[in-house]
């Protein structure tokens, strides 16, 4: 059983904002206004490290310009997991260190005292009963450890079998090391135990505070809130996919009106499309090679990558005819429209 620390003066540093478990005034009215904060899933997209958004795509969520993310599966299933994942760990730690841990709920939405804007929402806390050394280097001699009894953040994570490079070694995402470093900056916590379930396995690594990493992280959030948010001045976009969606959202396409667009971004764009064009034709050559080198192997090397080959087959299906013959079918299996926009660029005349 997990307990809670109902203590909201915990963290000297930080104001509670409301309590998770509650359903009241407050917590409505401040998850009603988007541009309240920058939160630690945030902070790796203002920073440029996360994959799945930018500057941009955070500028856009608070203030309402891009479609609000509501969740998929992934997070569904990641929320469920979350109290059992505390849980587990305790005996799981326990029987691969020998060490309790005894892990707690937080259930507080937190602001930083000076920085208003600046939020965390932790997934819990954590005590050692002993202390447990998680870093050591027989070659210098170094040793990392966590004091027993010491407050340590907990952050918990559910990532598929698929992504077990990202957390090989001593691996960490850059956009998790970021949240922890965010988290540890606001609390004024020293450690933090991020959790992960791999697979079926559960799995744990330390994330030791960082000083200038956080002071970075701060000098970044502190800049995009009062150059960005408070001006309402978009970031530059990074090329992220989801980043022109945000764009096109926002956009109408429904005039003839033509404007002009400055400093030859249609000449590099057309530059690097017959770029992509030249390696693609390029990359083709070199697979037609190498099927040559190989014969009828199915394997081959050459001493740095290996390569394999196999076949696969795929049924294709005649659309039109099959809204024609079957339209009750192809209704029924209709999995709604792909809307995207196209773009030709041609020679002024």
């Amino acid at each position: 059983m997990v307990e809670f620390i109902e203590d909201k003066n915990l963290f000297p540093n930080v104001k509670v904002i409301f309590d998770t478990r509650t359903d009241d005034e407050a917590r409505t009215q401040w998850l009603s206004q988007r541009c309240n904060s920058i939160g630690g899933s945030e902070i790796a997209k203002v920073a440029g490290f996360s994959k799945y958004g930018s500057a941009l795509t955070v500028f856009n969520e608070k203030l309402g310009l891009s479609e609000k993310f509501e969740g998929n599966i992934h997070t569904k299933f990641g929320n469920r997991m979350e109290p059992l994942i505390r849980e587990w760990v305790q005996q799981d730690f326990k029987e691969s260190t020998g060490i309790t841990l005894k892990t707690y709920e937080y259930p507080y939405m937190m602001i930083h005292k000076d920085y208003e804007y600046f939020s965390a929402n932790i997934d819990g806390l954590a005590k050692l009963g002993s202390n447990y050394r998680f870093y050591e280097n027989l070659d210098t001699g170094e040793i990392k450890e966590i004091p027993e009894g010491e407050l340590i953040g907990i952050e918990i994570k559910t990532a598929s079998e698929f992504l077990k490079k990202m957390w090989q070694g001593e691996e960490i995402p850059d956009e998790y090391y970021c949240q922890c470093q965010w988290y540890m900056g606001i609390t004024g916590l020293n450690y933090f135990l991020i959790i992960y379930l791999l697979g079926k396995e559960v799995k744990w690594k330390v994330i030791p505070r960082c000083g200038a990493d956080i002071e970075a992280l701060f000098k970044i959030g502190k800049e995009f809130w009062n150059n960005n948010i408070l001006t309402k001045t978009p970031p530059v976009p990074l090329g992220l996919e989801c980043e022109t969606k945000d764009i096109l959202y926002q956009q109408a396409l429904d005039n003839d009106l033509e404007v002009t667009v400055g400093e030859n971004k249609l000449v590099r764009y057309k530059d690097i499309t017959e770029q992509i064009k030249a390696l693609e034709r390029e990359k083709e050559q070199l697979k037609q090679l190498i099927f040559l080198d190989m014969v009828d192997s199915k394997k081959g090397s050459d001493g740095v990558y290996k390569i394999s080959r196999f076949e696969i087959k795929k049924d294709k299906l005649d659309l039109k005819a099959l809204k024609e013959k079957y339209p009750e079918t192809y209704k029924n299996i209709l999995q709604g429209q792909t809307e995207y926009v196209n773009m030709r660029i041609t020679k002024c005349k």
